[in-house]
């Protein structure tokens, strides 16, 4: 279990690590003013839908940060799984578009979705408490082992939901993803008959808030053989079968996977519903480690896309290079998280409120963002995304937006602030303490970091860690004294914010036991009404931010995804949402 937390928090951190260094060279930190660095210019993303003729064939590259070397559908929430497994529900293909889709993970309202498995969102009885949910007859398992290309019925869904939840008899499988509290709407599962599921809500909670979440809850569907195979099994990815439009033919772990088409896959394009899905031939997800063979690559025209957060990828030079040389479109997007430091606030210092402030107010946001080539104003989010409803920063009081001023004309007086209040603390001498990186942190933004630290007397050692996991453990250890890169608030869904700061299936980010704080989040979790849910997320993402458990470095950044010339259907969807890439790659071609 603490392997499977492990990755989970590992694939979380790189999403809100939003600031790569490229090639992961690094130069001496600034003293006072880090410099500046130009934004590459970003293409234009196509105002009209792709119309080239799809064909059919051919081999696409993709770039792939991480693998995970297990494939119980029930773990997985990665790109590479959504290949081979499907669910019930995914966002609408014909309402992802750049000018429309502008939900968080999680957030998507249910008029947005569609059936995958399922044939459509389901008949929802509120007076009753149930969602009956008909499902494609028209499915078939993966030749192979464990289903041998059976049909896809009903208890297949009863069993993969099932598991998850302790229902029917199951025991409740140990995953990497908090189902409990994803899935705290359902009292049970079960089939009518081969095509019909009916799921029950718990009293009180057959709302839409609870409907939306379950629509956008993304179970990955197996089926009760996999509980037949041994561990062995389970660990080999020649038995990763599912119902999706690509079958996994090679797995180089930590390396490739390559993946081939299902030629038995039930989907049709509906852009064009005389073709039968998937169009690509083959797909390769490649780890590169070294940036200047990704651009050198994508250049060449041997990579097809990278995204979610491309300038973990690329530097925002090697992103202007990329884009002049026209072998693709960069599109440009808002990550969700910025950078900060994850204060273990059960160890003193960290554990006096004063310290966290001081070091907040001693750190110039406005410099650091002009350092990493942004050219707009910095964006300091709370709990939430700002691009959710929920999210309150402009409604901030003035006393908690001065505590994350970012005006570099301000720095002095922050500062000055900063030392009285290590003072009050009893460090007027300051104090030293370690933080220990991943290897995919921009090493050069903590230098910076460090620098305004030490201008407060605070010297903040900053060692990298061998491998991500090294990092993640010792970042789950609130014994360790080393302190971590992690979140620093801006989450785009419910879920992760409860998993990362709340009593979730793995240790809150940092070690607090604040129970108002974890009281307000189990409540907005469980809340019957819109209204109620929307006015305690606006106390979080206040409440989150003033208690400073988290050090922003870097407030939100922008981000890019970039895909080729090579690929055909592509209109600027949102690729980098997850659930997207079970309809995503089955829908484009490769114009050659």
């Amino acid at each position: 279990m603490k392997k499977i937390v492990s990755l989970l928090l590992a694939a979380a951190m790189m999403l809100s690590l939003a600031a790569c260094g490229g090639d992961g060279t690094t130069s001496a930190p600034p003293s006072e003013d880090p410099g500046t660095t130009s934004a590459p210019p970003a293409s234009t993303q196509p105002a009209e839908p792709v119309t080239d003729e799809p064909q059919y064939g051919g081999t696409a590259t993709i770039y792939y940060p991480k693998f995970y070397n297990y494939f119980d559908p029930s773990m997985m929430d990665e790109y590479q799984f959504s290949f081979w497994y499907e669910t019930l529900w995914v966002i609408d293909w014909g309402l992802n578009d750049p000018e429309t889709y502008n939900f968080g993970p999680g957030q998507v309202p249910m008029e947005y979705m569609a059936g995958q498995l399922a044939t459509d969102t389901g008949v929802f009885d509120e007076a009753a408490g149930t969602l009956t949910v008909t499902l494609r007859d028209n499915v078939y398992f993966q030749e192979g082992a464990p289903y041998n290309g059976r049909q896809f019925v009903a208890e297949d869904v009863v069993w993969s939901y099932s598991r998850l939840l302790g229902l029917n008899g199951y025991t409740k499988v140990e995953t990497e993803y908090d189902w409990a509290s994803t899935l705290n709407m359902l009292a049970g599962v079960e089939a009518t008959d081969e095509h019909t599921v009916v799921f029950t809500f718990n009293e009180g909670m057959a709302n839409t808030i609870a409907l939306t979440q379950l629509l956008n809850a993304k179970v990955n569907i197996g089926g009760p053989e996999w509980d037949e195979l041994s561990e062995t099994e389970k660990a080999d990815w020649h038995n990763a079968k599912g119902t999706g439009p690509y079958i996994l033919t090679d797995y180089v772990p930590d390396n490739s996977m390559t993946f081939t088409r299902n030629e038995n896959y039930y989907g049709v394009d509906e852009r064009h519903p005389e073709n039968k899905l998937p169009y690509i031939d083959t797909i390769n997800l490649v780890y590169i480690a070294d940036s200047s063979q990704i651009l050198t690559q994508a250049q060449a025209g041997q990579l097809d896309w990278f995204g979610e957060n491309g300038k973990d990828v690329l530097s925002l030079d090697q992103i202007s290079q990329l884009t002049a040389a026209d072998v693709g479109t960069v599109y440009p997007f808002t990550s969700g998280s910025p950078s900060a430091i994850a204060l273990k606030v059960g160890q003193e210092p960290f554990s006096d409120i004063r310290v966290r402030q001081a070091m907040q107010l001693a750190i110039d946001l406005e410099a650091i963002n002009t350092f990493l080539g942004n050219t707009g104003e910095v964006v300091v989010p709370g709990l939430w995304s700002t691009a959710l409803s929920w999210s309150t920063v402009d409604e901030w009081p003035d006393d908690l937006k001065a505590q994350f001023t970012t005006k570099t004309a301000d720095l002095a007086a922050n500062q000055e602030k900063a030392r009285q209040l290590l003072a009050d603390a009893g460090y007027a001498d300051g104090f030293t303490f370690e933080v220990e990186l991943d290897p995919t942190t921009n090493l050069e933004l903590f230098q910076v970091a460090a620098s305004y630290l030490q201008q407060i007397g605070i010297t903040m050692e900053i060692s990298v860690a061998a491998e991500m996991m090294e990092a993640v453990q010792h970042s789950q250890d609130y014994t360790d004294p080393r302190q971590s890169a992690g979140f620093g608030g801006g989450f785009g869904e419910y879920n992760l914010a409860f998993m990362m700061t709340g009593n979730g299936a793995m240790p809150n980010a940092y070690g607090h036991d604040d129970a108002e704080y974890l009281e307000k989040l189990d409540a907005m979790g469980k809340a019957t009404s819109a209204e109620e849910q929307a006015s305690l997320a606006e106390e979080l993402d206040q409440y989150f931010p003033a208690q400073h458990w988290a050090i922003l470095v870097a407030g939100v950044q922008p981000n890019y995804d970039f895909m080729s010339n090579r690929i055909g259907g592509y209109s600027g969807e949102k690729i980098y949402y997850k659930g997207n890439m079970r309809t995503f790659w089955a829908r484009l071609w490769i114009n050659e």
